[in-house]
């Protein structure tokens, strides 16, 4: 940390309620202190944002969003692996603890990665399970559907023992003793939501982006816009 100043954070939240209280929070702290980035004039240390704002910041290539931590809801293990692969600094979930938020907005200044204790855990699950076929993918999509292995060997023009031998590998994959935990499984992760269906999550790439340390689907929010243009 500089000598004598604090770090400076910029809250790009989406959510008013959110950034209030954030702001609140973090400018109680004597290691922090909260700054307005429409003027520019004072460069913030690390910005704080929801999933979506932080993903633009990101994509615009500018400063801004290579200082992002994305303070979010969602626990999507392929929401999680894209934005570290694209650039985000640290990943956290609304409801973590104070100690656990300002630790993460001190690893960030420090050019650390920030990773909540939940997205860690769905990172190292994601490493541990084997990535499924595109027949398997296929198969797993008939499934969440509630289809039979009959309807889906109709649907896919395979024989239903050929379904059977895709679903129980489906099963072992994702380490699942019935179809309704599979599908189940396979909703938390993000496996086969439509948004991130192009995008091409790469667990191995996600792992070496952590350990080397290398630095949207809603409109785009008035903050987010006057930080990227």
């Amino acid at each position: 940390m500089r000598p004598y100043e604090k770090i400076r954070v910029l809250i790009a939240h989406g959510d008013p309620l959110i950034s209030a209280g954030l702001g609140a929070t973090i400018g109680r702290s004597r290691d922090f202190e909260t700054v307005n980035g429409a003027g520019r004039q004072i460069a913030p240390d690390v910005v704080v944002a929801d999933y979506d704002s932080g993903m633009q910041l990101i994509a615009s290539g500018g400063p801004m969003g290579r200082r992002v931590m994305i303070l979010t809801h969602s626990d999507s293990e392929a929401k999680i692996c894209h934005a570290l692969e694209q650039g985000a600094r640290g990943y956290m979930l609304m409801g973590c603890s104070l100690q656990d938020l300002m630790e993460g907005l001190r690893s960030v200044y420090m050019g650390g990665i920030a990773l909540g204790p939940l997205v860690a855990s769905r990172i190292a699950d994601r490493m541990k399970q084997q990535a499924l076929t595109r027949r398997e993918g296929d198969i797993l999509r008939y499934m969440m559907l509630g289809m039979s292995n009959k309807a889906i060997a109709s649907k896919l023009a395979l024989a239903v023992g050929t379904v059977k031998t895709h679903v129980k590998s489906v099963l072992e994959k994702l380490d699942a003793t019935s179809r309704t935990q599979a599908v189940s499984i396979a909703q938390r992760r993000g496996i086969l939501r439509e948004e991130e269906q192009s995008v091409a999550v790469s667990p191995a790439k996600t792992l070496s982006r952590l350990g080397t340390g290398t630095p949207a689907t809603r409109p785009m929010l008035e903050p987010v816009r006057e930080l990227v243009a």
